[in-house]
């Protein structure tokens, strides 16, 4: 059985059934499990809410070893997060501020998603980001995936969680070169009704008329369902599993 093994954001990564007052959740499944059922193959599932694209690429480099996945036995497939999305690799011992983090997981920071160090995070944006350096990074980000999964005969797909390219693409003198060099035929952007040639999954759910979870911002388990039906039948994503 192949593995198909993903990695992105919170529009990827699963949750558990957990106790939240006395009470069990519903596990909320993504795309990716769906997908390896459609397909059958077995789901390793990296995303991380939250993430952005620098951690989602040191978590392909991370998690890839040829000594167990390669080309014959496995299948990657990247839904890249929000350019202006910052990541820090951080250690309890170099980084004083991480015990008031709600979740000491792997020793990560994420500006996304919820954040109770916002106002250093606040710090951060009002000084030191330009959005043309958090595409120039996203850009460097994954080409270097591209490479890195090419060279080692990889199969391998990428996805955006929303459309995170229309903003900026054309744009920055700096980011020409950096442009031509990505392989867009690794990327599917769905056709959307409204427009848009960049469209991800979000555009997609909202086309499509489908439904969310309590938050009005991230796909129900039925919309992410529905999703994975809609890739299994895209030939770039058959022919990945060929």
């Amino acid at each position: 059985m192949k593995n198909l093994i993903t990695f992105g954001c919170s529009f990827t990564d699963n949750d558990e059934e957990k106790m939240v007052n006395g009470k069990y959740t519903e596990p909320h499944k993504t795309w990716p499990v769906e997908l390896a059922r459609l397909t059958n193959t077995n789901p390793i599932c990296k995303g991380r809410g939250a993430a952005g694209n620098f951690y989602i690429s040191n978590k392909i480099y991370e998690t890839i070893d040829t000594s167990e996945f390669h080309w014959n036995n496995s299948v990657v497939m990247v839904m890249w997060s929000g350019i202006d999305r910052v990541d820090r690799a951080v250690s309890k011992e170099e980084f004083h501020l991480i015990s008031e983090r709600r979740d000491a997981v792997d020793d990560w920071l994420h500006s996304g998603g919820y954040n109770p160090i916002q106002k250093h995070w606040n710090n951060y944006y009002k000084t030191y980001h330009t959005e043309e350096d958090s595409y120039l990074k996203t850009l460097n980000y994954i080409i270097g995936v591209q490479e890195f999964l090419s060279n080692r005969n990889i199969p391998h797909l990428f996805l955006t969680y929303k459309d995170i390219f229309t903003d900026y693409y054309g744009k920055h003198k700096r980011a020409k070169n950096l442009e031509n060099q990505v392989n867009w035929d690794k990327f599917h952007f769905p056709d959307l009704w409204c427009g848009g040639e960049f469209g991800g999954e979000y555009e997609w759910v909202r086309d499509n008329n489908l439904t969310w979870k309590e938050d009005n911002e991230h796909p129900s388990s039925e919309s992410h369902r529905k999703f994975a039906e809609y890739l299994y039948n895209l030939d770039e994503c058959r022919y990945l599993f060929k």
